[in-house]
């Protein structure tokens, strides 16, 4: 990286980050949780990454004059210019990265036993506290003989998982449709993370979270720095300006039923109205971080044929489509319903876990504006009278 480029977050460099550093490996795991890197030294550091990982950061695109939303790119010959690592959170979640929104998983006819599973070494920078949350259904969901109690595991998604590593980011901002804290988030990650970014003004304290996390840091005893009280108060102050932004935006939505307990089996006329603007497109589905339903496909590939997997919504009126025809959600109200009552009502029965983020993304790809946050405040409120 060249010398004279601006720290990521902007600011002078401190005297701090000159303070001595036990090396990484004497101090071991259990001992030592955090460290601080300078702006500077993490862009060596994740352009070290890239010599033997594949890695992603977000960065900002000049699309639509939009330049404060980043979404996450390759790292190629250098770090990005138009790296992000503030703000709130990115365009898109992690969930790409280990549930592909195309993959083929089978050829045939053929003679292999076992499926061709691709999953090359990747890092990904920039996650948030609600996409790694998020993940925690796709364990459940699709890894469920370590984090579950069923026998059914998915080699592609496990692969991916077993080889990508979560660098995960604090929010310096909240969006006006970010609202994490009224189920049950805050926006940074406290867990499931591999290493976790805290921004401050001339660096980042890291946050060691697993064994993975390890060894991405224990080549990088040069980079690294001990974290000081003056540190730990930063990142405390900027974690709790950022949580009181979501709550004094979200106090219009709030409602009584407690968001693990919500029952959203309302009349019909209450989910119509929260459904008259929508067009069934399924941008929802494709932004969520926890969604996780697909369709396969079969087609004729290679002198035969192959079998892929795609993301599926269950907005779509070929969701819930049998045999002959019949289809138990033929209206759009009713699968805007069960949209809405899968993250809040069937994973919560299903594997003990409300599945919205509170990331908000669903509002902001939504095509009729239809905000989450009113629907429910909605639902319950019409309930209640009921």
């Amino acid at each position: 990286m060249g010398g004279d480029r601006p720290d990521v977050l902007g600011g002078p460099r401190s005297a701090s980050q000159e303070k001595s550093y036990t090396p990484f490996q004497a101090r071991g795991l259990a001992r030592m949780k955090e460290v601080f890197i300078g702006s500077e030294n993490l862009l060596k550091l994740i352009g070290r990454w890239a010599k033997g990982h594949r890695v992603y950061v977000p960065v900002t695109f000049d699309i639509m004059n939009n330049e404060d939303t980043p979404d996450y790119d390759l790292v190629k010959d250098e770090v990005p210019e138009t790296m992000k690592l503030d703000g709130a959170a990115p365009a898109h979640s992690a969930k790409p990265f280990i549930f592909y929104p195309r993959e083929v998983v089978a050829n045939y006819p053929s003679s292999d036993a076992e499926a061709l599973v691709e999953a090359p070494s990747t890092i990904v920078v920039g996650p948030r506290g609600c996409d790694v949350r998020g993940l925690a259904k796709f364990d459940k969901v699709y890894w469920s003989t370590k984090h579950f109690t069923e026998e059914y595991d998915d080699p592609f998604v496990i692969e991916k998982r077993e080889n990508t590593y979560i660098v995960s980011i604090e929010c310096t901002a909240a969006k006006e449709t970010c609202f994490c804290t009224m189920v049950g988030g805050k926006p940074y990650a406290t867990e499931g993370f591999d290493l976790n970014l805290a921004p401050l003004g001339t660096g980042f304290i890291v946050t060691v979270g697993s064994d993975k996390g390890e060894t991405l840091l224990s080549d990088s005893d040069d980079l690294l720095r001990e974290v000081t009280s003056e540190h730990k108060s930063e990142r405390d102050r900027n974690r709790a300006s950022v949580t009181e932004a979501v709550d004094r935006q979200n106090a219009q939505f709030a409602v009584d039923q407690p968001y693990d307990k919500r029952d959203l089996a309302a009349s019909e006329d209450a989910w119509a109205y929260v459904t008259q603007n929508c067009v069934g497109c399924g941008a929802c589905n494709r932004v969520c971080p926890t969604c996780t339903c697909f369709l396969l496909v079969d087609q004729r590939a290679k002198g035969g044929y192959e079998r892929s997997r795609n993301w599926d919504t269950c907005l779509s009126i070929g969701y819930a489509r049998t045999g002959g025809g019949g289809n138990s959600r033929p209206a759009l109200a009713q699968r805007l319903e069960n949209r809405l009552r899968c993250k809040f009502e069937y994973s919560r029965d299903r594997y003990s876990l409300v599945t919205c983020t509170g990331c908000g993304r669903c509002i902001d790809a939504c095509m009729g504006n239809i905000d989450m946050r009113e629907s429910i405040k909605h639902v319950v409120t019409e309930k209640a009278k009921a």
